[in-house]
C-alpha cells in the first residue's frame, strides 16, 4: 500500500510539474483602417501608408476642432522636425457639433523612403486646455 501511495503522490507530483499549456494564438490583425479618435474620422491616409506629395489628407471632425473653419495639420520627420504644415479646411459649415468633412494637402520633397508622422491637431481647445491631437504614421516616398 505504501509504494501505492508514493506512486501516487510521484504522479500527481509530475502532472503538477508539467509545463503550461501554450496560450492561445492571438487572432490576426484586421486590414488597416480608417483611423479615429473622439471627434475625428481619418479616411486618408491610412495608418502605415506609403505617400508622395502632395499628400492628400481627408476626413471629418466635429466642429469643435475647427476654428474659422480650419484647423493645423503637420507631417513630421522621425526626430520630430516638421517637414510640412497646412491647415485643414472644412468642406461645409463648421459650426456644428456634427461631423464635418475636412480637406488638407502636405506639400513635402525627400530622396528616399522616409518614416513620418502625420499630426492632425484641434484648434478650438479649451483656454489652458492642451490640444487634442491624432498621430498617423506614414512612409513618405520621392516622385
Amino acid at each position: 500500500m505504501s509504494m501505492r501511495l508514493t506512486a501516487l503522490i510521484v504522479a500527481f507530483a509530475l502532472a503538477a510539474c508539467s509545463p503550461p499549456a501554450p496560450p492561445p494564438a492571438p487572432e490576426p490583425a484586421a486590414p488597416a483602417a480608417m483611423v479615429e479618435a473622439p471627434g475625428v474620422n481619418v479616411n486618408a491616409p491610412l495608418a502605415g501608408a506609403r505617400v508622395t506629395s502632395p499628400l492628400v489628407v481627408e476626413g471629418d471632425a466635429r466642429g469643435d476642432w475647427y476654428f474659422e473653419a480650419q484647423f493645423p495639420l503637420e507631417l513630421r520627420a522621425a526626430d520630430g522636425a516638421v517637414l510640412a504644415q497646412a491647415p485643414a479646411r472644412a468642406q461645409s459649415d463648421w459650426m456644428t457639433e456634427a461631423p464635418v468633412p475636412f480637406r488638407g494637402e502636405l506639400n513635402f520633397r525627400v530622396t528616399q523612403d522616409t518614416p513620418a508622422t502625420l499630426v492632425l491637431q484641434e484648434d478650438m481647445s479649451g483656454e489652458g486646455a492642451t490640444p487634442r491631437e491624432i498621430t498617423i504614421p506614414v512612409v513618405l516616398v520621392p516622385r
